[in-house]
């Protein structure tokens, strides 16, 4: 996981501070056995899941009651503008560090910096060997903050998940991963799925819910835990249950929630690092089942039920 970045301006050193208080107030209150905080950052994930975690933190830290956040000429991109006087809420964003023989040094290290936003930059097609990754403070609003056209909302399912199952199974199966459904999991007959390493496994009585939470659950396993061995099974089962979690409540599907509180560690890293894990992991899953839904034209000759 990207560490900070070295801090050279007065407004950077402060994000950081913002982030440390309020990640170390998050420990403390897990430690005492408080989840309605850690629950209301997994909401903001799903909202925000394209923003690492630390963005999450810090954007929070600034402005409590943020619903979507842009960039002022993503928001003219849309059609809207940002109303004269509003403050900006500051995130760190990467920029892409091309050594040039005639650029600046900092630090020793000379560099063409390419500032990218934090979508853009997980979107961009540059060679990444070429370049080293920096971080820097930009400014991005909410929408609470700019007056224009309406933005249409993503496509959700409001608790039913008949319409998204064929879109999860479909990613699923664009990782080569198989789709059994059982009438038990053997071994473990209470258990709804389980994860195998290029199978999943789920139970034949689940309602469409819980079939798709029990196969994002398991998705989550395969992207992350076969491949991430000495992390014990009860963090590994925390941290894909946070995942569906957070990609239930993108799509608008109720979910109960379970104890994440055994993502608590000692160590504000160790913390920063699992929640990023599931924010990550999330991200995924959830690009992966919008890539399979229906475009709008789609929608359009075989209407649907979403809303």
């Amino acid at each position: 996981m990207n560490q900070y970045p070295v801090v050279y301006s007065k407004k950077a050193k402060k994000a950081v501070a913002l982030v440390d208080k309020h990640l170390n107030e998050l420990l403390d209150q897990m430690r005492q056995g408080k989840s309605e905080n850690l629950i209301r950052y997994l909401e903001f994930s799903a909202k925000f899941h394209r923003y690492s975690f630390r963005n999450l933190l810090l954007a929070l830290s600034q402005r409590r009651d943020i619903s979507r956040l842009a960039g002022i000429r993503q928001w003219n991109t849309l059609g809207r503008r940002v109303r004269q006087g509003e403050k900006g809420i500051m995130i760190f964003a990467p920029m892409l560090c091309r050594p040039r023989s005639d650029s600046k040094s900092i630090s020793g290290v000379e560099v063409d910096s390419i500032p990218h936003s934090e979508e853009e930059f997980e979107d961009s097609g540059e060679d990444d060997d070429n370049y080293e990754v920096k971080f820097r403070i930009v400014h991005v609003f909410d929408i609470s903050q700019t007056d224009g056209d309406p933005i249409p909302d993503i496509i959700r399912a409001n608790g039913d998940a008949s319409m998204l199952l064929p879109a999860i199974e479909s990613a699923i199966g664009e990782n080569r991963i198989q789709v059994e459904t059982v009438d038990d999991i053997p071994g473990n007959p209470s258990a709804l799925g389980a994860s195998y390493g290029g199978l999943i496994r789920v139970r034949s009585d689940l309602a469409s819910a819980n079939r798709f939470r029990t196969l994002v659950h398991e998705f989550a396993h395969e992207k992350r835990h076969w491949r991430k061995p000495g992390v014990s099974k009860t963090v590994n089962e925390t941290e894909a249950d946070a995942t569906a979690f957070v990609v239930c409540r993108h799509f608008g599907m109720d979910c109960d929630t379970s104890d994440y509180l055994l993502l608590y560690d000692s160590s504000p890293q160790v913390l920063l690092e699992r929640m990023e894990v599931i924010r990550f992991t999330a991200c995924e899953i959830i690009r992966s089942i919008e890539a399979q839904l229906p475009t709008e034209e789609e929608t359009e000759q075989y209407p649907m039920s979403w809303t």
